[in-house]
């Protein structure tokens, strides 16, 4: 065979002058490969934001499963070439996949696949992968609640809202349905203290208040009747029944809190002028009794910041007695005639006061804090037993006077008597002095 084309280049034509012309086809391959070198050179480019098709999509569907998050993908793709094919190029001649065949619930990471012009090298894809998280389709229900935004007037709160459904059913992958809280509705009570009732839309979060995208709720909207309802913050008055035991005293009654508020419909408000306590008993109480008591008051009203019953503290103590001694002579007569007198200051009869009361009130009476009195309002000359009375500064639970009354005599003033004798003189007619002119 060797022998066969060595005769045949021998005996053509291309023997002859064989060197040169080596020469000159050589040099019209180098001079092609600097000529297209110059003129359309190798280069790369980057194409961005191309989409990637999702195959057997169906395949996911029927098996029930939804994507999470995104369901759209794109890459970006560097590719190669000639200057006059790169140039020709654009992001829809390169086609990028990734095949869901087999997917399942949960991430699924894709590796993709790429397609190209034939004189096209794809030098980089970026993203090489992609993460496709799917689930599965729930339905259920979640509560309603209203969100309230901003303060009613002063002297206002509002009350529980009556929401219509109060339950809504909700629809989508499970992971984020698991995450919704609740469906909540928004209103606005700034300064309002009147009722309220609107259609409010709704919608799905979580536990923060964030809204949880791509949860369908089937239901838009919501009827809510806001009722807004008045405060008033009154005392505690306790209801007290019975006595204490015999020779025992009530001294101190402490409420706690000592007072409370109440809030309800304006009218039942208005009305309420006090709010007392059940009974509480003290029959025979001989030491600091503390109680819990129930408030009365109208079914219509509540006590939204009493946490706990009234604390009702009742302080007892024993009942003492304390002994002053006044001379008679001490004793001070009211209400005499201003031109009589008496002999009371000439009596040496001792009066005997007995008080009874507790220690805490004895340990205070003093002597000067007590007035003996009599009252001779009316009264004429002659003898008189009238009561003897106290004045004292406060009240005391019993006072005894030994004696009750007392005996005076009552009588005209020495310098009245001697008026009256003078008016009433006869004189006799000799004595009587010529007056001039008579």
């Amino acid at each position: 065979m060797i022998k066969f084309l060595r005769g045949l280049f021998e005996s053509s034509r291309l023997s002859r002058n064989t060197t040169p012309k080596l020469v000159s086809i050589l040099f019209a391959i180098v001079l092609y490969i600097y000529v297209m070198g110059e003129v359309n050179p190798e280069i790369e480019k980057e194409l961005n934001n191309i989409k990637v098709n999702i195959l057997n999509k169906e395949e996911v569907e029927n098996s029930g499963l939804v994507f999470i998050d995104q369901n759209e993908f794109t890459v970006n793709v560097k590719v190669s070439g000639k200057k006059n094919e790169i140039y020709k190029i654009s992001p829809d001649d390169i086609k990028v996949s990734a095949d869901l065949s087999g997917a399942k619930q949960g991430e699924n990471i894709k590796t993709l696949q790429v397609s190209k012009p034939v004189n096209i090298e794809i030098k980089e894809i970026s993203p090489q992968q992609i993460n496709v998280r799917l689930d599965k389709i729930i339905k259920t229900q979640k509560t309603v609640e209203i969100v309230e935004n901003g303060t009613p007037k002063r002297g206002y709160e509002t009350g529980t809202p009556q929401i219509t459904p109060d339950e809504i059913l909700i629809e989508g992958p499970e992971t984020k349905v698991q995450a919704v809280a609740k469906v909540i509705g928004e209103i606005n009570v700034d300064g309002i203290d009147e009722n309220i009732r609107r259609n409010v839309p709704v919608k799905a979060v979580d536990s923060q208040g964030k809204d949880i995208i791509g949860v369908k709720v089937e239901t838009k909207n919501a009827n809510v009747f806001l009722p807004v309802l008045k405060l008033k913050n009154i005392n505690i008055t306790p209801t007290i029944v019975g006595k204490p035991k015999e020779g025992y005293k009530i001294t101190k009654i402490e409420v706690t809190p000592k007072n409370v508020t109440l809030r309800g419909k304006e009218a039942f408000i208005d009305s309420v002028k006090e709010v007392i306590t059940k009974p509480i008993n003290v029959d025979d109480l001989d030491a600091t009794l503390v109680a819990s008591a129930n408030l009365v008051i109208d079914s219509n009203i509540e006590t939204p910041y009493l946490n706990d019953l009234p604390k009702i503290r009742i302080e007892v103590e024993k009942i003492e007695t304390k002994e002053f001694t006044f001379k008679a002579n001490q004793i001070s007569v009211n209400n005499l005639k201003g031109t009589l007198t008496t002999n009371i200051g000439e009596l040496e009869e001792d009066i005997k006061i007995k008080i009874s009361e507790v220690r805490s009130v004895l340990e205070e009476v003093k002597r000067s804090d007590l007035e003996l009195i009599i009252d001779a309002g009316g009264l004429e000359e002659g003898t008189h037993i009238l009561d003897l009375k106290l004045n004292k500064n406060r009240s005391y639970e019993n006072i005894e006077i030994t004696p009750k009354d007392i005996e005076i005599e009552i009588f005209k003033k020495e310098d009245e008597e001697d008026i009256d004798g003078v008016l009433n003189e006869t004189i006799p007619i000799d004595r009587i002095i010529d007056m001039p002119g008579s």
